[in-house]
């Protein structure tokens, strides 16, 4: 491979870290794998077969390795915060999945860390690379929609995650519709929003309700000078994963999605392919050009097109919805500070 090639390892190797092995060993011009590192290396071996690379270590080897000059971050949430730090002390590159932390605070601590080392920290919000979602925000962006008036976002699963699963998540808000809240604010950008007010219930499973959690949430967002957004997502959709959006301006208005819904019919279980099982196969390509983008910043030492700054405001939207979800009120984003 040519010297100038950027040399990428993977910590982690679970259903996403497999995901970045894949595309990291034959989808990034200009990068190639180095190693994988996970807990469990018989994951770590299976990530690699068929991939030309047969390194499996530690994080610490990896990280000390002059070959790699990037990480990607797909480990566990609470191992989030630190391996940036070590990434960080060591000179390298981070993309990292969401949540860089629960924490504003730790998330605010791991933005300081890489701006000190230098060092680029991306984060994983895979949906700023779909095409579609890209083209809605060109129209807000170069004022072909008008002025914003509506926007509305679904995000629901397939299938609903275990118990055990849900009770390390962080809950609904944090885990899974922080991609709509990181959508929204980047699609309107610059109108910034102003209020949240959230509603939940457990429906699919309610024994999920005794440690605090929900999986069908609707959540309205108010943007400075009027325009509302409303989300709603669900942990469990029998028809296939489903994630869709629309926007309205005073010039016209666009779908995203919504090309394999079929008006008029009852979507039911026989409806769901492998096409619409999860995000690994509905945003494919964006995690393959996340992938390629991280490689370039790297190479062109700019700025991710998605920083550690959207992950911490992101996260606060999360927050301000889950209080609103406690105190049954309207919470305004000023009053969710760092922690």
């Amino acid at each position: 491979m040519p010297s100038s090639s950027i040399g990428l390892a993977v910590l982690g190797a679970g259903r996403i870290g497999a995901l970045h092995v894949r595309n990291a060993a034959r989808h990034v011009p200009g990068g190639h794998l180095v190693g994988v590192a996970d807990v469990d290396t018989a994951a770590a071996a299976r990530a690699l077969a068929d991939t030309g690379v047969q390194r499996v270590d530690d994080a610490e080897r990896l990280l000390s390795d002059p070959a790699v000059q990037g990480v990607i971050i797909a480990t566990p949430t609470h191992t989030h915060a630190a391996l940036i730090a070590q990434a960080a002390d060591a000179g390298k590159h981070v993309l990292c999945e969401k949540p860089i932390s629960f924490s504003l605070a730790d998330t605010r601590v791991a933005m300081d860390q890489a701006k000190r080392a230098g060092v680029i920290l991306q984060v994983g919000f895979q949906r700023r690379f779909d095409q579609e979602f890209m083209q809605a925000r060109r129209l807000v962006e170069d004022g072909s929609i008008g002025d914003v008036r509506f926007l509305r976002l679904v995000g629901r699963d397939h299938r609903m995650p275990s118990s055990a699963y849900l009770r390390t998540s962080g809950g609904q808000f944090k885990d899974q519709m922080v991609h709509e809240f990181d959508l929204a604010r980047w699609i309107m950008a610059p109108i910034e929003i102003d209020e949240v007010y959230a509603t939940g219930s457990a429906l699919v499973d309610p024994a999920i309700a005794t440690f605090g959690d929900i999986d069908t949430s609707l959540v309205v967002l108010r943007f400075l000078g009027g325009p509302i957004g409303v989300i709603d997502d669900s942990r469990e959709a029998v028809y296939g994963y489903d994630v869709r959006g629309e926007i309205q301006g005073s010039k016209g208005m666009m779908l995203v999605g919504q090309a394999r819904l079929r008006n008029g019919e009852l979507l039911d279980a026989t409806h769901a392919n492998a096409d619409s099982d999860s995000f690994i196969e509905r945003f494919a390509d964006a995690y393959r050009a996340e992938l390629v983008d991280f490689v370039r910043a790297i190479r062109e030492q700019r700025a991710p097109r998605v920083g550690a700054l959207d992950a911490l405001e992101a996260l606060r939207i999360a927050i301000a919805a889950d209080r609103s979800l406690r105190a049954r009120r309207p919470i305004k984003l000023l009053e969710v500070a760092d922690d």
